[in-house]
């Protein structure tokens, strides 16, 4: 049992959900910026680390359907996602691309508490909240009292304002918590010297807190999901072009801004079991292991996003404050354009997972996650070993496939109910002229147009609301530079990477010492996990995609630890 892939199975709502009187979709939060950033504090933002994320204005909303499908493939043991095509995940590349964060930094961690919020607000803030939850505050407060700020401002005036600005960016969008209208002031005292703040790494702590945040929401009497869902939706439009809505416009950067622009969603699947099915139908030459491969996509990458891919690879621990995730790279090397092998076991840290703030409000995190911390410092000598391949057949070594298969949780139904048709929505139509047989406006004898839900049978095949990228997984290109070796009985060479610039780390790394908490030798496996049957479940309500202060959300049959937070003042009982 202690070299199971798969043992949280009877916990986890994918199991669970085949029991169910119906679906269960997750209550999810975003508080939308009403307006960007003023460039009066431009500087301010950059000596901060949090420029270019401050472009996520409104516009996209949340799919709290497909967030719902992609947690039922959320494996806590793996921090990957299950599909037939093997392990995938959401990786430090995403969080820098997708979101525009630094990610080679320092640990956001320490304190929690301030001997005085009042006089800490009066100071970094400018100004007082007139209540206080504990250690937060409301989002209200601050979109009400920093709105606008004039050029002629002092410097101290306008460092005040980007950290209230950046409050709301965490709180609203980066890593909310499930109070939906609070946010904590540890991340105040962080933000004391903006430009120290500039030097930790913001893109792990967002990455950790989703990692946390999803693993919470596999488990079944789990209602609502908080952390950073702008990136999980982004991620999976990215990858999954079945699910995604089309944007005729070129990319922006930072990538997530590309789905505030118009979008079209006829042709893509809605409800969560058309979803589910096809993610289980879905093959490998239908997921986009690297999408940033794409020279349209690397054309709007500011250079400095590309400059050290390293720290990209890393498989360390994430860190934020009382959370410690471990970044599981080494799982989904053709997500780098490199070669997958059976990996190692991931290493249990299951009692990891019970640790949050509540109750724990004067502990000084950096002590207490000091060994973790000691291994993100030398996170550069955790790199996994990076084989590129040629071709798309030479992905993935000979045995994985197989292994995967028999040890990982690639479908979620049966080989029966896999071999429905999908069903998508119809994009909705004017009337027929029944005399022309053209669509036109205004009356008509004809039946009235189809409603826009409409749901009809497509043929398999047929469902690609927009084309996957051209570019093959592994771009060669002409040898303009060195190549590099590999030695074998004949000599072989490998182009470049993907990302047209040659590697500036040895082909083969190995750098883990085989008795090290990481080390990436060996296999796991497991026989087929059982899926209990004896599992039932309370009925639950509709969900929101965002919600503003002063919405309600109801729930009659929400479990009472539900409303906990991690953030919450008091211990659970």
């Amino acid at each position: 049992m202690a070299n199971q892939l798969i043992h949280l199975d009877d916990k986890h709502i994918s199991a669970v959900q085949l029991q169910m009187a119906k679906d269960r979709i997750l209550e999810t939060y975003i508080n939308n910026l009403s307006e960007g950033a003023s460039d009066v504090i431009y500087g301010h933002l950059r000596d901060a680390g949090f420029l270019y994320v401050a472009r996520m204005l409104g516009g996209t909303k949340l799919d709290p359907t497909l967030i719902s499908a992609l947690v039922e493939r959320w494996r806590p043991e793996t921090h990957t996602f299950h599909l037939p095509c093997g392990e995938c995940t959401i990786t430090l590349e995403d969080v820098s691309l997708q979101l525009g964060l630094p990610v080679d930094g320092e640990v956001v961690t320490g304190p929690v508490l301030s001997t005085d919020w009042s006089e800490t607000c009066e100071q970094l803030l400018g100004k007082v909240p007139n209540k206080f939850k504990g250690s937060r505050i409301e989002m209200k407060w601050l979109e009400d009292n920093f709105k606008t700020i004039e050029a002629s401002a002092s410097d101290v005036e306008k460092e005040q304002f980007a950290r209230a600005f950046i409050l709301k960016l965490i709180g609203g969008l980066l890593m909310p918590d499930k109070s939906r209208n609070l946010v904590h002031l540890r991340w105040l005292l962080l933000l004391a010297d903006l430009k120290e703040a500039g030097r930790l790494s913001w893109g792990s702590a967002v990455l950790a807190t989703l990692y946390r945040e999803m693993c919470r929401a596999t488990q079944p009497e789990k209602a609502k999901i908080s952390g950073c869902m702008l990136l999980l939706q982004s991620w999976a439009w990215y990858r999954l072009p079945f699910l995604r809505p089309r944007v005729d416009l070129p990319y922006e950067f930072p990538l997530v801004i590309w789905w505030n622009n118009p979008a079209r969603h006829s042709g893509i699947p809605i409800e969560l079991e058309d979803i589910r099915l096809a993610l289980d139908q879905q093959t490998e030459e239908e997921f986009v292991w690297m999408p940033y491969a794409d020279p349209r996509i690397q054309e709007c990458v500011p250079t400095e996003f590309l400059a050290n891919r390293n720290i990209w690879h890393v498989k360390v621990p994430l860190i934020v404050f009382a959370t410690v995730e471990i970044h599981e790279s080494n799982r989904v090397m053709r997500q780098f354009g490199c070669m997958q092998r059976i990996p190692s076991s991931p290493q249990k840290l299951d009692d990891l997972h019970n640790i949050d703030l509540r109750g724990r409000l004067e502990e000084d995190w950096s002590t207490f996650h000091q060994k973790y911390i000691e291994i993100w410092q030398r996170r550069y000598d955790y790199l996994p070993s990076r084989e590129p391949f040629l071709t798309p057949e030479l992905a993935t070594s000979p045995d994985y496939m197989d292994w995967f298969r028999h040890n990982g949780k690639p479908y979620l139904l049966s080989a029966l109910e896999r071999s429905r048709q999908r069903r998508r929505r119809r994009q909705r139509r004017g009337p027929i002229n029944p005399r022309s047989g053209e669509h036109v406006a205004g009356r008509t004898t004809s039946a009235p147009a189809p409603h826009e839900n409409s749901i009809v049978v497509q043929a398999p095949g047929e469902y690609f609301v927009q084309p996957p990228p051209t570019i093959p997984y592994y771009v060669p290109i002409p040898p303009t530079t060195p190549m590099y070796p590999v030695l074998s009985t004949i000599l072989t060479f490998y182009p470049q990477s993907a990302y047209a610039t040659p590697y500036n780390y040895p082909l083969i790394v190995s750098q883990i010492p085989s008795t090290t908490f990481f080390y990436q030798g060996g296999s796991s496996s497991q026989p087929p996990t059982h899926i209990r049957g004896d599992v039932r479940w309370a009925t639950r309500t509709q969900t929101q995609s965002s919600t503003k202060e002063g919405d309600e959300v109801g729930d009659q049959h929400r479990c009472a630890r539900e409303d906990e937070d991690e953030d919450d003042e008091e211990p659970p009982t």
